[in-house]
């Protein structure tokens, strides 16, 4: 009797197999594309368009820094605090308490600004009323600092900032407490308003007390390039800059305060970022980023924004 010839079998567990390492293949392909795409700081040529296009728009250097050696690690928080802000708080006007023994033989406690016994009953009484006299005091000094200086010389700025900030701020509450809370809300409120001056602003209500919290306003922008104005930024293909004279030519001590090795720089590009608005060509920035790991920084030294503060 002739065998029946078996058909051979569908090996489904090899099949299963297959599909599972080809599905997850794709899928770590369609992520890894997405990611790169979305995440600005791998392609330079983004990363310079939006440099620009945060100072153009509303006038915010502050915020433009997120995309540069200032935020390696994605500390500009820190770089601020660690570099301008503590050594105000915890610098010459902090007081230094023997908290057990003498001062060669007990423990001495160092008390900062943001420590609560310096604040005096003015801070310890306010609603936020001498808090929003504070920002509106600052704001001419920010205006006049940034309208003169930009916003390329960081360390000109927050240091002039925060040192007109602290005088301020005991001339209205009577007392020497200062937080990085206090110096974050007002200079950022500052970076706001500012903006608001160059795009003009709209008429808003409180969703709770329905009082109005802003009045329409007509922006510098609008009234230089008219009603519906579009500003629009757009990057050149780049070009690459020798690594080595670059190194050469970098400052050590601006490179110590962004925590990073030249060593470790793997690439530097140079970008010209032009701004328009409708056929009016108006700004042409030159910005140089550099590469560290898969991420690529602006580096603010290398980059002259000036052009930008003076479009009206």
């Amino acid at each position: 009797m002739a065998k029946v010839k078996k058909e051979k079998e569908f090996n489904f567990k090899l099949y299963a197999v297959v599909v599972f390492f080809a599905v997850l293949a794709a899928l770590v392909a369609i992520v890894y594309t997405t990611f790169t795409s979305r995440y600005t700081a791998f392609h330079p040529d983004k990363v310079a368009k939006s440099y620009v296009d945060t100072v153009v728009q509303t006038g915010d250097g502050y915020n433009a820094y997120k995309n540069s050696l200032l935020s390696v690690n994605q500390k500009y928080g820190d770089f601020i605090r660690v570099n301008y802000m503590y050594p105000i708080i915890d610098g010459a006007d902090a007081v230094a308490n023997v908290t057990d023994g003498d001062v060669t033989g007990g423990d001495v406690n160092v008390k900062g600004l943001s420590d609560d016994s310096f604040k005096g009953e003015k801070t310890l009484n306010d609603d936020g009323s001498l808090q929003g006299q504070l920002i509106n005091a600052m704001y001419p000094y920010y205006e006049e600092l940034v309208s003169e200086n930009g916003w390329d010389n960081y360390d000109l700025i927050f240091t002039s900032y925060f040192d007109k900030l602290v005088e301020t701020r005991r001339e209205i509450f009577g007392d020497s407490y200062m937080s990085d809370e206090v110096m974050f809300t007002a200079l950022e409120a500052n970076v706001r308003t500012y903006g608001e001056k160059l795009t003009g602003t709209e008429d808003k209500f409180d969703e709770n007390t329905g009082m109005q919290t802003s009045f329409e306003s007509e922006g510098a922008y609008e009234a230089a390039f008219g009603e519906g104005y579009r500003i629009e930024t757009s990057a050149d293909e780049g070009k690459d800059i020798d690594v080595e004279a670059y190194i050469a030519g970098a400052d050590d001590e601006s490179f110590k305060k962004y925590g990073v090795a030249k060593e470790d720089i793997s690439g530097v590009r140079e970008y010209s970022v032009k701004v328009s608005c409708g056929e009016k060509d108006l700004a042409d920035v030159r910005v140089t980023l550099v590469q560290l790991g898969r991420s690529w920084y602006v580096d603010p030294a290398k980059t002259d924004t000036a052009a930008l503060y003076e479009l009206v």
